[in-house]
């Protein structure tokens, strides 16, 4: 039976986390084994809710469902979160490694940072008589930072100098930090001759900002990193640097948690040495050796920069089609359209899945967006042999639909799509070592994280302009459409079916003796029998027609009707109705309306307006005809009264 086993990593270290796959694939592929790689993105400068909703990624997965784990603990943005993993590892007995950091209750792969750095520095000290150094570390919670400023403080101290504490600056591994605290140690009464930096990246930093003040490298300070990235081999001047092979490493884990899975592990702990390298940047290597490496750079990054360009032209390309609309069905079929054509990840199966809670949030404000996984997920696209599809509903334990345990093995990675610690869902794709190693893995998830926050605003930004909009087009006692609303939802009604050559009905209605009402029984009574009319006129329309408050005791219904037998029948029920309503609310006072019609001509031009006219005088003959039998009722009981019993008894 094929295996998989889950790998949990940082992509900011995303030449060591991809060197390291490499490394694991030479023992997965040969064992035909799946990997499923939850990468965060998470970093020391970015805010602890920006962190907490990459960190969310390793939360996804069941962990009890992988024959193994492997967790990059070094690369992790804090302690907690590979103590909190490893926790539920041991818990359900899942063989787990640990890379980088010891956690309790797995096998450690770590890496020895003292011996190249300490190397490193017994040889400034010696061949370049450095006395007076600056150590620029990362964090100061940091174990490989204060593993590598301990290795300094030796070398230093063997060879009769001492690191003193405010010779240690901690930049959170913060390029323009490292840059800055560089220059202000330059400009002090005491300048150091050299800066010791806990990374290549800081010590690039250094140097930028150094030649920024007039100074050259390594003629008047000298700089020094750790890491051996490609750029600390190309910089002018090239990083005199400590090399840790992660290829190797993550040979090594590998094999460690096979054996562990096949039950024959010897050795629970591995150290894996690093190594000195020496470059320009402390004098070592000339210029015309560092060029060799610069001249394939240069090639490279030409080629880099072309796809660049492609991969930013994409990027504008989804801000525009997908995420400016504020509808989620408008969403599912832009998002699909957009993946039938992109160039982002080419030749990778590919899986954009939004989170159940998201889709709901998307869809209205009243569902919270959430800080964890709901159980449920939705595949709004599928990409497969280049091919894209929506692919809808699945389970969240499934991790993404269709998964096989095929022939041939394959590295899944999975990535956080959230706004802050706010979870949308995530992206998986397959085989994106040379994306992780580029970076444009991480920037495609900077720029959709951002898209989908963008277009989570615009969808509240709509649903506040539709309740603006029902606001000002709603009729405050009645809750039917006023005058605006009549513009807005009715006029339409009647240009849509004089367009499909479909006749309106236009029904207007009016409250009998309303004066009546207000004189003798008060303004709120009269309001009372103007929202008992309107619940009345409400409960009777027929569906997608559209009522309205005309005026203070006038109402008018619009909606297609071809039929005018339907119309009388609605009249007949709203009055009905109405009867039921005023019985049952055992009024003092007689509550009627009298009611017009019209049936609109779909070749005439006449407005909305017009045919509510037409139907207003329609409606007056009907109510003076009302007036006239109840006068001539009245006169028939007044020309036979006998007594007062027999004076007719309002109900």
């Amino acid at each position: 039976m094929k295996r998989k086993i889950a790998v949990l990593a940082n992509g900011w270290n995303h030449l060591g986390i991809a060197s390291a796959l490499k490394g694991i694939r030479s023992v997965t592929d040969k064992l035909n084994i799946d990997v499923f790689l939850f990468l965060s993105f998470a970093a020391f400068a970015q805010s602890q809710e920006r962190n907490d909703g990459e960190d969310a990624i390793f939360d996804l997965t069941d962990y009890s469902d992988f024959d193994g784990v492997i967790i990059f603990s070094g690369m992790l943005n804090s302690q907690k979160t590979p103590e909190k993993i490893a926790k539920v590892i041991v818990e359900h007995k899942i063989p787990g490694v640990s890379v980088g950091w010891p956690l309790e209750g797995l096998d450690f792969v770590g890496i020895d940072n003292f011996k190249g750095m300490f190397e490193m520095v017994d040889h400034l000290v010696k061949e370049h008589h450095i006395k007076n150094p600056v150590f620029l570390a990362g964090t100061a919670d940091h174990p490989d930072s204060n593993e590598r400023i301990d290795a300094t403080r030796q070398a230093l101290g063997i060879n009769g100098i001492e690191l003193k504490p405010d010779r240690i600056s901690y930049t959170n591994w913060e390029y323009l930090t490292a840059m800055r605290q560089a220059q202000e140690f330059v400009k002090s009464d005491n300048p150091p001759d050299a800066f010791i930096c806990a990374n290549d990246h800081n010590a690039i930093a250094v140097c930028i900002g150094l030649q920024r003040l007039g100074y050259k490298v390594p003629e008047d300070f000298i700089v020094t990193g750790f890491d051996k990235i490609p750029h600390a081999e190309t910089f002018y001047p090239s990083i005199t640097t400590v090399y840790q092979d992660f290829e190797k490493i993550g040979y090594i884990a590998a094999w460690q948690l096979m054996e562990k899975v096949e039950g024959i592990s010897h050795a629970n702990q591995v150290i894996v040495s690093s190594s000195f390298v020496k470059n320009e940047s402390c004098g070592c290597k000339s210029v015309q050796e560092a060029e060799l490496v610069r001249h394939d750079f240069c090639i490279n990054a030409y080629v880099k920069e072309m796809e660049s360009l492609i991969t930013q032209a994409d990027s504008a390309a989804m801000t525009g089609l997908i995420f400016n609309g504020s509808n989620y069905d408008n969403l599912k079929k832009n998002i699909l359209n957009f993946y039938k054509s992109s160039n982002n990840f080419k030749g990778h199966d590919f899986y954009f899945i939004l989170d159940d809670n998201a889709r709901k949030n998307l869809t209205s404000s009243t569902f919270p967006i959430r800080k964890t996984y709901s159980d449920k997920m939705c595949c709004l696209v599928e990409v497969k042999n280049d091919k894209a599809s929506y692919v809808g509903n699945f389970k969240r334990k499934e991790l993404f639909p269709g998964y096989s345990k095929g022939k041939k093995p394959k590295v899944y990675t999975f990535t956080s799509m959230h706004y802050d610690d706010n979870l949308f869902g995530y992206i998986v794709l397959t085989d994106a070592i040379d994306h992780i190693r580029d970076t444009s893995l991480n920037h495609y998830m900077i720029q959709i994280n951002y898209n989908i926050e963008q277009y989570r605003r615009n969808c509240r930004f709509e649903e506040m302009n539709k309740a603006l909009r029902n606001i000002s087009n709603t009729d405050q006692l009645t809750g039917l459409n006023n005058r605006f609303g009549m513009e807005q939802n009715a006029v339409p009604i009647l240009k849509e079916a004089n367009k499909k050559k479909k006749r309106c009905a236009i029904m207007f209605a009016d409250i009998n003796r309303m004066k009546y009402i207000n004189d003798n029984f008060g303004h709120l009574h009269g309001d009372l029998a103007i929202r008992t009319v309107a619940s009345s006129l409400l409960k009777e329309m027929p569906q997608n027609w559209v009522g309205i408050r005309y005026g203070g005791d006038e109402f008018i219904a619009v909606g297609e009707c071809d039929d005018e037998k339907l119309v009388v029948k609605y009249i007949k029920r709203l009055n009905e109705t109405l009867r039921k309503e005023v019985e049952g609310m055992q009024l003092a006072y007689p509550l009627t309306i009298s009611c017009g019609y019209i049936l609109s001509d779909p070749s005439a031009t006449t407005t909305l307006v017009d045919y509510i006219n037409q139907a207003d005088s329609i409606m007056y003959v009907h109510k003076q005809k009302t007036y006239e039998l109840e006068k001539k009722k009245k006169e028939d009981v007044s020309t036979n009264i006998k007594s007062l019993d027999e004076l007719p008894r309002v109900k």
